[in-house]
């Protein structure tokens, strides 16, 4: 009896030590990861790398940084320089507010100026099936200079 005891108490913890683990708050329904701020260092599954390829043909209305100008459409383009850092983030299982600060510019051909725009956007992505897609952006500060390029 004693003999079994100890065997089967083993295998009883060896057994519940093996069982998946349970699914925290940041999980959804299909075990996905949730975008987090990023402060915790988990990796998001919205990552930066994912932002500069989603904006890319998007269209968001911007200002001249020295004035309050009319404002004017920038549409990113994929061949242009973009650096972004996630600010903040907010998910549900389903959608997902994401805050970055972004630098791009244009591409300017021998006749044109150089056009860098920096700022905040917050970008709006949805869950659709496994995907999250991006569905608007709002400017927060995104505005731009004419003929500094660094």
């Amino acid at each position: 009896m004693i003999r079994s005891s100890c065997i089967a108490v083993p295998l009883i913890l060896l057994i519940a030590g093996c069982s998946p683990a349970p699914k925290s708050a940041a999980e959804g329904s299909a075990g996905a990861t949730m975008p987090t701020a990023g402060q915790d260092g988990q990796t998001q599954p919205i990552s930066v790398y994912k932002i500069l390829r989603d904006v890319v043909g998007h269209v968001v209305m911007i200002t001249e940084i020295s004035d309050d100008s009319e404002p004017t459409e920038w549409t990113f383009d994929a061949d242009e320089f973009k650096q972004a850092e996630i600010l903040s983030s907010e998910a549900t299982a389903t959608t997902a507010t994401i805050t970055i600060f972004m630098t791009t510019r244009n591409n300017p051909k021998p006749d044109e100026d150089a056009v860098q725009v920096t700022g905040r956007l917050r970008l709006y992505y949805q869950r659709q099936s496994d995907k999250w897609v991006l569905k608007k952006i709002d400017n927060l500060s995104f505005r731009y200079t004419v003929g500094v390029s660094t």
